[in-house]
């Protein structure tokens, strides 16, 4: 089914909120925590692996409730409308320093971040699992997630670029260093508020327009409910697809999120740059995620995009630990590596997705129904281990190799994790990537024949699933 450009347009624009608040907390929290609050780099680590569990914890009840909510907004639309507020308010106070003492800051800040991935998961598993709902099409999921790619762009500069310059900025004006993070955090929320409003409020294909409210609204089940999740979780992982996509996910995922906390540190201890410096590097990586979705979305319809995928990504793994050996010391360098870790990423968010939504065609041939806020929960579930995996690696590291917040000049040993986790480290993860998607078996080729089968089981006929079999 094609969509009209509205549609993928106001979709796109609701990509601005994830990527704000995923790309800020991944890039800056852990740094905001050590440098700004006043916490340990273990305590922070293990704040923010806390936040990234939770989240796990709560992305297969929004899954559910999403697959399961009947209004006349239609499924996901409610969610991301009641996701807007919230975001806006506890990704201000995240970023809010307090005075107090390591126990009570502890507290605060994991509370804090239980607020925030609650709220995210309410939107990111809702919008995402939107883009399954709008179409069926195997080549525009790809242009649909382009769409959302560009404006996912736009969030990172929000989370990624403006804050330092926003830092800059309000220091220059006589603020302290905690108000100018608080300002980060503030507008990170409302733009990421914004964005939801504009989003759900504009698209109306969705919306259930025959709705009748029913006159016995059932309570609901909690037991029922997890039952029901766990039992959905253990058919969807029976689909060999689903395996692969999730493996490939937890390994990209840990590889991304090590390099996007620890890019900052690299930059500031180990070259030394600028505040103004590493808003440029942050630019770059955005402006070329932006230019490369055109390109990627093209090779995808010529080659298919998991060859695309595998290629980007495992390409991409090779050249960044042939940068740590070569080293990365200059600015030519480290625009180098921005630019090979943009590829990987824009092949990643951009068709992974994409590859996800094909999944849950298969999901529901096999089960008779669709279930694809559960598919991607399922996944989100895996995103949110590997985050936290991430983050507590790169805080033990960081811990064990010596590294000291309050010192501007770093020991040889911090330097060389720092470095490490910079390019070697997520170049490997890279390539584990690459190995993997080699057994994910749905091609085009592969995808048609599905939905082939899908239209003959909805008009009752018989289906032979025989060429299929590979994928169950």
């Amino acid at each position: 089914m094609k969509l009209g450009f509205r549609t993928k347009l106001s979709y796109g624009i609701g990509g601005i909120c994830d990527n704000t608040l995923y790309t800020l907390s991944g890039t800056y929290l852990l740094l905001f925590l050590t440098t700004v609050a006043g916490v340990s780099p273990a305590m922070a680590g293990t704040i923010t692996a806390i936040g990234s569990i939770w989240e796990a914890l709560c992305a297969p009840v929004v899954g559910y409730l999403s697959d399961n909510t009947l209004s006349r907004f239609g499924k996901r639309k409610p969610f991301l409308i009641a996701a807007a507020f919230p975001v806006a308010i506890v990704t201000s106070l995240m970023f809010t320093t307090i005075d107090a003492g390591p126990a009570f800051k502890a507290i605060y800040y994991t509370g804090m971040i239980i607020f925030f991935w609650t709220a995210f998961s309410t939107e990111f598993i809702s919008y995402m699992a939107w883009g399954s709902d709008l179409t069926d099409d195997y080549d525009e999921r790809t242009v649909l997630r382009s769409y959302a790619y560009v404006f996912n762009q736009v969030g990172m500069c929000i989370g990624m670029v403006l804050p330092t310059m926003i830092v800059d900025y309000c220091m220059n004006i006589g603020r302290t260093l905690q108000q100018s993070w608080q300002t980060v955090g503030i507008v990170a929320g409302v733009s990421g508020c914004v964005a939801l409003l504009v989003c759900a409020l504009t698209i109306t294909k969705d919306d259930n327009k025959n709705f009748v409210k029913p006159q016995n609204r059932q309570k609901i089940n909690l037991f029922a409910m997890f039952s029901s999740i766990i039992k959905d979780y253990l058919n969807i992982l029976k689909l060999r697809p689903i395996r692969f996509i999730l493996g490939a996910s937890i390994v990209y995922l840990i590889a991304n999120t090590i390099f996007s906390s620890d890019r900052v540190f690299y930059m500031t201890y180990n070259l030394g740059m600028s505040q103004t410096q590493i808003s440029l590097m942050m630019f770059i990586i955005t402006a070329s995620g932006v230019a490369f979705v055109p390109f990627i979305a093209k090779l995808s319809a010529v080659f298919d995009k998991k060859t695309v995928f595998m290629a980007g990504i495992g390409i991409s793994g090779v050249l960044m630990i042939a940068g740590r050996f070569l080293g990365v010391e200059s600015l030519a360098a480290v625009i180098a590596i921005c630019l090979i870790y943009s590829v990987a990423n824009t092949c990643y968010w951009q068709l992974m997705p994409s590859m996800l939504y094909d999944v849950c065609e298969v999901e529901e041939l096999v089960s008779g129904k669709k279930h694809s806020g559960s598919v991607i929960s399922l996944q989100a579930l895996s995103e949110s281990l590997s985050i936290a995996l991430g983050m507590q690696a790169l805080g033990i590291a960081l811990e064990l190799a010596g590294f000291a917040s309050e010192q501007a000049v770093q020991p040889e040993g911090a330097l060389l994790w720092v470095n490490n986790m910079f390019t070697l480290v997520p170049g490997i993860f890279m390539i584990l990537v690459f190995v993997i998607m080699t057994k994910y078996p749905i091609n085009k080729k592969i995808f048609h024949k599905v939905m082939e089968a899908k239209e003959m089981k909805d008009a009752g006929k018989e289906v032979d699933l025989t060429e299929l079999k590979k994928i169950f």
